[in-house]
């Protein structure tokens, strides 16, 4: 009996592992937003949980997933991991580079 549990407990493991997004394409079914900004920057992000309080972000093609945490802010949500800061206000946001002050892009928003 014992055979037949351990590998039906690994092909459940692997059918779990198998569905689960490791953040390759971008787009609405997989739950990831795609933005482009005035700049032409590219920018996938959602969500990670209900809350709203952490953003997974990637910049283009990119396979660097940035994992944002929400931080005080004035209007609309921030959200930073101390390298890049990305606002969201609305429907449209802006990112850029937290140690330099260097802007990624503004007017970043689903086109």
């Amino acid at each position: 009996m014992l055979r037949y549990v351990v590998p039906a407990l690994a092909l459940s493991l692997l059918a779990g592992c198998s569905s689960h997004s490791s953040g390759g394409a971008g787009g609405k079914a997989s739950g990831w937003s795609r933005w482009t900004c005035d700049s032409q920057a590219e920018v996938i992000w959602r969500y990670v949980d209900a809350s709203r309080s952490v953003v997974d972000l990637r910049l283009g093609e990119d396979d660097v997933v940035h994992h944002l945490e929400e931080e005080p802010g004035g209007s609309g949500a921030f959200y930073s991991d101390g390298l890049v800061g990305f606002s969201i206000t609305g429907e449209q946001g802006l990112i850029y580079w937290v140690e330099s002050n260097d802007l990624i892009g503004r007017g970043c928003k689903a086109r």
